[in-house]
């Protein structure tokens, strides 16, 4: 079953709780991370630094030691001893040069290869003293570390034997005023680690968005999954909603003919709930299942079945069929669909009798005009013979009687003309009022009587369209019944009452009821349960009805009374 207005429906999507808080959370843990990535970088990078100074201090100073060793052992040769020093403290892969520089530029040892922009003068480093400084060629890959330069200290006491070596050391190598070393290492280690760091951090910060986004997806599927779900609950709600509204009773049967589902009407046609009847055979559920309608293959095929409930209650229905196609449209089972046909079956009673009064009452209109004509010469030769002189008491009193006869037989040839010849009517807004006024008028002798008490009721927005004429004499006959078959001391009611867009007259009494059988006769013409009745009453009345598109309703059980509703269109429209 396909609803546009469920297919084509906005399907919207709204980010949950969840979702929002693992974004929150991936982009906390995003920034946390690239927050420590840099402060270990930083830190990485100060450690370093710390390092190749410290290293590059204690280089130095055990170079000036080796220096002063070096001017003890040796002669004034014109060997500068700081060349064989360098060279030996070259062959040290991690560092990358050493130089010492004086006052005047003077390069006194230059050993390694410097680049150009680590190349310093005495303006540069000048400002440098016992404590040494550093600077970083990221560029280059080179850490320097430069300090003054002072092999030996002078001494308060006088000249000892290393100043004296200095002194000739000095007059050998011409060096002027102070002296500066500068000692550069290589960062291409700490370069690669810093590099590996920062792979591994760029390395989890992906797999920490990857994940994140993966659980966005998660999420972004979860939540659709959960709108389908919604959507299909919607749906199959939808669904239950339409087929527990139809009228009509409904089966689903698998392809063995096993009951699979069903809804409330076809419980309430079968009698049996549908705990009961679940995968049962359907022929053992409904016996009187036409065969025909679980193997035809044409769709949709309808026919005539009797329903037997288990009250003992036979209930006609029309039985169709239709298969069940899937998506890929494979035959997966059948649908039933039982109409209860009980009312179309009153309905076609209903029809067949007012078919039967309408034949009936034209014939009786033809028998009515040839009878009226001799009723009336009969009546008047009984009153002639019986006014004429001469006349005997038994003429008179035979007269008298014929006259009444004629007079009787008159009153059923007029019942029957206006059966037979119903009279146009005259519709209006009915005056409720002043037709109960009217009925109390005619008919509060009976009840007083009768000894019955009668009473009426008008609901406040009640209004009533028709001939009030022939209205009137409908109730006044439904009334005289009910006054007939109501004992003494018994009860009697009238209401106008609203029903949707009806009016509804209802004739109410305590008496002795009427059978079922009585019940399907007492509108045909002729029928009547009172010995003096003519049977034409309610014939006219159902006639009369019928001619302002109402029904009648009756509901009578023996030794409880009878109430007959009228059932009239209560809007003026209907009439047209």
């Amino acid at each position: 079953m396909r609803d546009n207005l469920l297919l084509n429906a906005e399907k919207t999507f709204k980010v949950s709780k969840p979702a929002l808080v693992l974004l929150v959370a991936a982009v906390t843990l995003s920034g946390i991370l690239a927050v420590a990535t840099v402060n270990n970088i930083d830190r990485g990078q100060k450690l370093m630094e710390l390092s190749f100074l410290r290293q590059g201090t204690t280089m130095i100073h055990s170079f000036e030691a080796g220096t002063r060793t070096s001017m003890l052992f040796r002669r004034a040769t014109g060997h500068n001893p700081l060349v064989d020093l360098t060279s030996e403290i070259l062959k040290d892969g991690g560092v990358a040069y050493i130089r010492i520089i004086d006052e005047q530029d003077n390069v006194i040892v230059s050993q390694g290869t410097i680049p150009k922009a680590m190349l310093k003068n005495y303006d540069d480093v000048q400002h440098v003293g016992d404590n040494p400084v550093s600077i970083i060629s990221w560029q280059d890959g080179i850490f320097e570390v430069t300090k003054q330069f002072i092999p030996v200290k002078e001494s308060t006491t006088g000249m000892t034997m290393m100043e004296q070596r200095w002194e000739q050391w000095n007059l050998a190598h011409k060096p002027h005023g102070r002296m500066f070393i500068s000692v550069g290492f290589f960062t291409d280690e700490f370069e690669a680690t810093r590099k590996e760091d920062m792979y591994h951090t760029i390395f989890m910060l992906v797999m920490l968005l990857l994940l994140c986004f993966a659980g966005l997806y998660f999420l972004f599927l979860y939540q659709k999954i959960r709108v389908t779900h919604d959507t299909l609950l919607n749906t199959r709600l939808y669904a239950d909603n339409v087929l527990e509204s139809i009228p009509d009773g409904l089966i689903t049967l698998d392809p063995d003919g096993r009951i699979v589902s069903c809804n409330k009407n076809a419980e309430i046609i079968l009698g049996k709930s549908m705990e009961e009847i679940t995968e049962k055979p359907i022929l053992d559920v409904f016996p009187s299942c036409p065969p025909e309608i679980l193997k035809s293959m044409e769709n949709p095929i309808e026919l005539n079945a009797v329903c037997q409930q288990a009250s003992g209650e036979t209930i006609p229905v029309k039985v169709g069929s239709a298969q069940l196609i899937d998506h890929q449209d494979n035959w997966i089972g059948r649908i039933l669909v039982l109409r209860d046909i009980r009312e179309i079956r009153k309905m076609e009673l209903q029809l067949e009798r007012s078919r039967r009064l309408a034949a009936l009452g034209g014939m009786a209109a033809g028998i009515a005009h040839e009878v009226r004509n001799p009723l009336g010469t009969l009546r008047g030769f009984a009153h002639f013979f019986g006014s004429e002189d001469g006349a005997s008491d038994a003429c008179k009193k035979y007269a008298k009687f014929m006259i009444s006869e004629v007079d009787r037989l008159n009153q059923l040839v007029s019942e029957l003309l206006q059966f037979g010849v119903p009279r146009e009517l005259n519709f209006s807004k009915i005056d409720i009022d002043l037709m109960l006024e009217k009925i109390v008028t005619l008919l509060d002798n009976d009840f007083l009587e009768n000894n019955i008490r009668f009473s009426y009721l008008k609901e406040k927005n009640v209004s009533l369209y028709g001939d009030s004429d022939l209205l009137l004499q409908v109730i006044v006959n439904l009334l005289k019944n009910s006054i007939k078959a109501t004992p003494e001391g018994g009860e009697i009611s009238l209401g106008f009452l609203e029903s949707n867009t009806a009016c509804r007259i209802r004739v109410e009494d305590s008496g002795e009821g009427m059978a079922a059988e009585a019940q399907s006769k007492m509108f045909d013409p002729f029928f009547s349960a009172s010995k003096d009745g003519t049977g034409l009453g309610l014939a006219v009345c159902h006639q009369i009805v019928e001619q302002h598109h109402g029904h009648f309703e009756v509901t009578s059980r023996i030794g409880q009374g009878t109430t007959v509703d009228i059932v009239l269109p209560q809007e003026e429209k209907h009439y047209a």
